[in-house]
This record gives structure tokens, C-alpha cells and sequence, in this order.
């Protein structure tokens, strides 16, 4: 019976590997991981936390070490300690669209989940192709490499390509890099120390 739905699983990735890749992020609980990202606005670095359906705490260390962001889906704010400490001192309540809480590239803290990614990448899918190319080693971990790209003209918040790739055991992405439609690189963003279901305390996404 298990090989029964390993085959099963190997063959729905093949068909559509966005599509898997996204109902393995959709089930989980919860993640947590160092986000890197590089583009033109310089370099983020960030300890990123998210628990189902919505919740996300960003503890950032670049550009801004110190600060701490907290969405919430049922108060649809962010709450902003521009110097840390939350639950030690009152946070800013902001809404999700302020430039405050906004990254360099214009990306919205509510908007910055993998399942939300993945959405994109497959809006972007449906006006053009995937393919999956040869596995390989990234990082000490064996991967799944995804090019997925848009027909001429088309493009998703700009982008018109993106590379990916997965865990070859999970499909979480470990690497996303975005190209426009002129094939220049947008963004790329390397999701590291992944902890996929981890335990939060219980004040941390309500300190």
C-alpha cells in the first residue's frame, strides 16, 4: 500500500509539481525558517514564523536587526516594535498596506506566507509552462528543480519566470529566484533552517 502511494505522489508531482507543492505547505500547521533574500532594494534577513491560518511573525536581522512584525488574520493588522521587545513595550497597529511594513520590493506582510508564493507562481503557470529539471543538491539537500514561465507578454507582479526548488522529501521551497519579462533576475530568495510543524510558545504570535 505505501509504495502504492509513493508512486501515486511521484506521479501527481510529475503532472503538476506546483500543484503538489502546495497541498504539502497547505497542510502543514506551521513553519518557521531563516528568510535571506537579494535584490535590488539590497539584502533581508529575517526569522520568519507562520502558524495556520495566517498568523506571521517576522524578527528581523537586516536591514533593521531589532525589529519585530506580527500579523494577525483576525485583527487584519500588523503590529510593528520598530526596537523590539514586544510584549514589553506597546507595538504600532498598522494595516497591511503602510510602506512601514512593507519590504523594499513592495511585498505585504499578509502576502508573505509559501502557500501565498506558490499561489503566484501558479497564476503565472496558467499562462505558460512548468518543467521539471534534473534533481540535484542544494545545500546538502537533494532538491527538485522547477522553471516555471509565462508565455511572452504575460507576467505576475512583474514577474515572468521563476525557478524553484524544492525538497526532493517535502516540496517546501529552498530556493525561489524571479526573473521579468526581459530576463533580468528580480529577487532571489533562499529559505534555510526550515522547520516544518514546529511548537511555538504561546505568546508568540500574542505577546
Amino acid at each position: 500500500m505505501l509504495l502504492l502511494v509513493l508512486v501515486a505522489m511521484s506521479a501527481s508531482f510529475e503532472e503538476d509539481p506546483i500543484a503538489a507543492a502546495l497541498t504539502h505547505v497547505d497542510a502543514l500547521s506551521g513553519y518557521r525558517l531563516t528568510l535571506r533574500s537579494q535584490g535590488s532594494g539590497g539584502e533581508e534577513v529575517i526569522r520568519y514564523s507562520y502558524q495556520h491560518p495566517g498568523y506571521i511573525r517576522m524578527d528581523m536581522e537586516t536591514p533593521y536587526r531589532g525589529a519585530v512584525l506580527i500579523y494577525r488574520p483576525d485583527t487584519g493588522k500588523v503590529q510593528l516594535w520598530p526596537f523590539g521587545s514586544p510584549g514589553r513595550r506597546p507595538g504600532l497597529s498598522l494595516r497591511p498596506t503602510n510602506r512601514m511594513v512593507r519590504s523594499s520590493r513592495g511585498h505585504r506582510v499578509d502576502q508573505s506566507d509559501v502557500g501565498t508564493l506558490l499561489r503566484n507562481v501558479q497564476q503565472l503557470q496558467q499562462h505558460g509552462s512548468a518543467r521539471l529539471l534534473e534533481p540535484m543538491t542544494l545545500d546538502g539537500h537533494l532538491v527538485k528543480h522547477v522553471v516555471v514561465e509565462a508565455e511572452p507578454g504575460r507576467t505576475v507582479h512583474e514577474v515572468a519566470r521563476y525557478d524553484l526548488w524544492l525538497d526532493e522529501e517535502t516540496l517546501f521551497p529552498l530556493r525561489v529566484i524571479s526573473y521579468d519579462r526581459r530576463g533580468e533576475r528580480l529577487e532571489s530568495v533562499h529559505l534555510e533552517d526550515v522547520e516544518l510543524d514546529p511548537a511555538f510558545p504561546l505568546n508568540h504570535f500574542s505577546p
